[in-house]
C-alpha cells in the first residue's frame, strides 16, 4: 500500500514538473496535437500510398509528415507573407487611401440629412476635437501599431512552435501512440471511441472552415473584379483570411470598402456592396452553406455513421472561435468531441451496471 502511494505520489510529482518545465509551449503542444488530429484522414491515405513504392517505403512516416507539414505552412504563412509582400510594395497607395478616409471623414458633416441636422453639432465638436489633437491621435496609433506588430510576431512565433510540434507529432505518431496507450487506465474499445469520436469532430470542423474560408474568398473576389480600382486576388484571398476571426469576420473588409465608395460619391456601389456582402457572405454562405459543408464532411469522415450532431459542432466552432480566438476553430471541437463521446461512455457503463 506505502509502495503505491510512494510510486502515485512519484509519478504526480514527475507530471507537475513536466508541466511546469513545458508549461510556455503548452499552448502552441495542444494546438500542434490537435491539428495532427485534424490531418489524420489525409495523413493515414498519404502514408498507405506511399508505402506501396518499395524504395520509399522505409521512409514513409517522415515524408508524410514532411508534407503534412508543409500543407500546414501554405495554410498558416501563405496569406501572411502575401499580405506583407503587398503592403512593403504598396506603401504610397495604402497612404493615399489612408489620407482619403481621413479628408472624407472630415466633410461627413455635410451629407447629413435636414432629418439628422441634431447630428451635425457632435459630428463638428468630434471632427475638433480630431483636428486639435492631431500629434496626440498620431503617437497613439503609432504606439497601437507598434504593439499590435509585436503582438503579430508573437503570433508568428507561436504558428512556428506549432508547425515543429505538428511535424515532430506527425513523424512519431505511431510511436507516441503505442507508448501513451497501455498507461491509459480504460478498455481498448472505450479508447477506440474516444479517438474516432475526436479525430471525426476535429476534422469536420478545420475542413469546414477552411471550405468556407475559400469559398468565401472566391465568391469576394469575382464579385469585387467588377469594380474598378481593386485587386480581386488581394481582396479575395483578405476576406477567406478575415472569415476565420470571430464575431467581426469578413465585415473587417468589405465594410471599408463600402465606407470607400460611399466616400468617391459612389452611393449605388456602395450599397451593391453592402447587400452583397452581407446577404452571401455574412449570412448565406456563413451559416447556410456552412452547414451544408460541414454535414458533408461529417459523413464522409464517419462514413454515413456520424455520432455527433452537425448542429453541436457547428455551434462548437462558432463558440470556440468567440471564446479561444483563432485557435478556437479546432479546440471548440475537440472539446464538445470529448464531453459528448465521455458522456456516452458513462451512460453505456450505467446501462450494464
Amino acid at each position: 500500500m506505502q509502495n503505491n502511494t510512494f510510486a502515485r505520489a512519484i509519478i504526480f510529482g514527475t507530471l507537475v514538473l513536466l508541466f511546469w518545465l513545458f508549461f510556455p509551449f503548452l499552448k502552441s503542444f495542444f494546438v500542434a496535437l490537435l491539428l495532427m488530429a485534424a490531418f489524420t484522414p489525409v495523413h493515414l491515405a498519404l502514408e498507405l500510398r506511399l508505402k506501396k513504392y518499395s524504395k520509399i517505403s522505409p521512409y514513409a512516416q517522415v515524408i508524410t509528415a514532411g508534407i503534412m507539414s508543409f500543407i500546414l505552412i501554405s495554410v498558416l504563412f501563405v496569406p501572411i507573407i502575401f499580405f506583407a509582400y503587398y503592403i512593403i510594395t504598396h506603401p504610397t497607395e495604402l497612404y493615399e487611401i489612408a489620407k482619403t478616409f481621413y479628408a472624407q471623414g472630415s466633410k461627413i458633416i455635410s451629407l447629413v440629412p435636414d432629418s439628422f441636422s441634431w447630428l451635425a453639432k457632435p459630428l463638428e465638436m468630434l471632427n475638433q476635437k480630431i483636428t486639435n489633437n492631431q500629434e496626440q491621435i498620431i503617437s497613439e496609433t503609432v504606439i497601437r501599431v507598434g504593439n499590435g506588430l509585436l503582438s503579430f510576431m508573437g503570433a508568428l512565433g507561436e504558428m512556428t512552435m506549432i508547425t515543429i510540434f505538428f511535424f515532430f507529432l506527425s513523424w512519431y505518431k505511431r510511436r507516441i501512440t503505442l507508448a501513451i496507450v497501455p498507461v491509459i487506465p480504460l478498455k481498448r474499445p472505450i479508447l477506440r471511441e474516444f479517438s474516432v469520436d475526436m479525430i471525426s469532430t476535429i476534422s469536420a470542423g478545420f475542413y469546414t472552415l477552411i471550405g468556407v474560408a475559400v469559398i468565401q474568398g472566391v465568391a469576394f473576389g469575382i464579385f469585387i473584379g467588377f469594380f474598378n480600382g481593386y485587386n480581386p486576388l488581394l481582396l479575395g484571398l483578405m476576406i477567406a483570411v478575415s472569415s476565420i476571426i470571430p464575431i467581426v469576420g469578413t465585415a473587417l473588409i468589405w465594410i471599408p470598402i463600402v465606407l470607400n465608395e460611399f466616400f468617391n460619391g459612389h452611393g449605388m456601389n456602395a450599397l451593391i456592396v453592402l447587400i452583397y456582402s452581407w446577404a452571401m457572405l455574412s449570412f448565406f454562405i456563413d451559416n447556410i452553406v456552412r452547414l451544408i459543408i460541414l454535414q458533408q464532411i461529417n459523413k464522409l469522415l464517419t462514413h454515413g455513421g456520424k455520432r455527433i450532431d452537425d448542429f453541436l459542432i457547428f455551434f462548437a466552432i462558432l463558440a470556440g472561435l468567440t471564446t479561444f480566438g483563432l485557435w478556437g476553430f479546432i479546440i471548440g471541437p475537440a472539446i464538445v468531441a470529448f464531453s459528448t463521446t465521455l458522456l456516452r461512455v458513462l451512460r453505456h457503463n450505467h446501462r450494464v451496471s
